[in-house]
């Protein structure tokens, strides 16, 4: 299958799983406006291209040359010029919530606490460690200024989870040298939580080496895992069948076209195919059976949940409440209550895999996703609630600069929101 040049161009920054994904599934991606158009058209290429959720925009809401002037400031500034110059920073332009019609609320997030956490936060990577699918650099910047010490730590791209474990514990071993012998408050993303809590366990890196499993009980105070598939995702079994057509190089080739291999770290495709086989329903359910949680250490974990094109049902929230809330009943982040996440056009083609995992028992669960994983399976721990945002949103990704113009949600705010809550319970 070929996609047109338009859709392969939008289609150059899709982590692996998710091109795979749509091989199995033969859909499409939409292409963008062409740079050729007049200044709304362009608008519209460039606000896409910052991963604002566009879907048309009203140009007679604004003059035609303020329409000039925003595309003359996203041409020099690139993305960071969505912003309002006279705001905060984390503000929408409001000319552009005018433009595209969006209500660009203040954040839903709780204001954050203003309490130094007391060991150090490190943000651990998912599995491809690429800068677009990689923390936001903004999070650690914010995290930093509100007085928390913040680190963080790559991972070992596209391995097993007992190699990416070993490799994020050799990091954390050197990380804890630095900073004089301190325990550390673990913020790990998708795969990366499977990675913390196989170091975090008895039944995992340390298996059998008491002392070992010491050192990692001196070294880790909690483990917050951020829409991790900790009860698998079917996503990696429709990437596995799509596997068996052809190898990873000339699945990327054929979607993306050349230029892939400075995007991604690319596996071969024995490692890739045993990195997927880990992710599998079967075979969360059990690594979960093996990972007893280590005595000490906290857990705890978000969800995200998002919708294609913002697009919601009464069937779909009745089972955002029936799953989102938290362990103590709370359905956290309504604040603006018509709101809803547009979800990014790259996880379109994962989104009908993202929402199945398998209860403790092994039986099938249905809930809400945010593209890639389903809220039960990234529940573990201490369950705080779900954030309003897709997969790449909740790390700050892809392009995003500033506050979500449908739900307000701001990810440099909610970390500063989750180091101030570590921080007010002794962490």
């Amino acid at each position: 299958m070929r996609l047109a040049p338009k859709a392969a161009s939008a289609l150059r920054a899709l982590p692996l799983i998710g091109v795979l994904a749509l091989v199995a599934i033969s859909a499409g991606t939409p292409g963008c406006a062409s740079s050729n158009e007049d200044s709304c058209g362009q608008l519209r290429s460039a606000l896409k291209k910052c991963g604002m959720p566009v879907v048309e925009l009203d140009c007679g809401r604004i003059d035609r040359t303020s329409q000039e002037g925003l595309l003359s400031r996203l041409g020099k500034q690139g993305c960071q010029g969505v912003s309002d110059a006279d705001a905060d920073g984390n503000a929408v332009d409001p000319r552009l919530c005018a433009l595209a019609r969006w209500s660009c609320p203040d954040s839903p997030t709780p204001t954050p606490a203003q309490a130094v956490t007391k060991y150090p936060v490190v943000f651990v990577s998912g599995i491809d460690g690429s800068p677009a699918f990689d923390w936001n650099p903004r999070i650690l910047e914010a995290v930093k200024k509100s007085g928390s010490s913040a680190h963080h730590v790559g991972v070992l791209p596209w391995a097993t989870t007992r190699e990416r474990g070993a490799d994020l514990w050799a990091s954390l071993e050197t990380l804890r040298q630095r900073l004089d012998g301190k325990k550390l408050n673990l913020v790990c993303y998708a795969v990366g939580g499977l990675d913390c809590r196989y170091v975090a366990s008895p039944g995992g890196l340390m298996k059998g080496n008491a002392k070992g499993f010491a050192a990692v009980q001196s070294t880790i105070a909690s483990v917050t895992t951020i829409s991790t598939p900790h009860r698998g995702t079917r996503v990696a079994e429709a990437a596995l069948s799509a596997l068996k057509s052809g190898t990873a190089n000339e699945l990327l080739q054929t979607l993306v076209g050349a230029g892939i291999e400075g995007t991604l770290a690319i596996p071969d495709d024995a490692a890739l195919g045993r990195t997927l086989e880990g992710l599998t329903l079967a075979a969360a359910l059990k690594l979960n059976a093996e990972l007893t949680d280590g005595e000490g250490i906290e857990y705890q974990s978000w969800a995200g949940v998002s919708h294609v094109l913002g697009k919601t049902s009464t069937a779909s929230e009745e089972s955002i409440r029936a799953h989102c809330t938290d362990t103590e009943g709370s359905l956290l982040f309504q604040r603006h209550k018509d709101t809803r996440d547009a979800m990014s056009e790259l996880l379109w083609i994962t989104t009908p895999f993202g929402g199945t995992s398998l209860n403790d028992n092994g039986a099938v669960v249905q809930s809400p996703t945010d593209g890639m994983v389903s809220v039960e399976s990234a529940k573990w721990g201490t369950f705080r609630g779900c954030i309003p945002a897709d997969h790449y949103d909740v790390i700050g990704q892809i392009g995003h600069t500033t506050r979500d113009p449908l739900t307000g949600f701001d990810a440099p705010r909610f970390y500063r929101y989750l180091a101030g809550d570590l921080a007010t319970r002794g962490f």
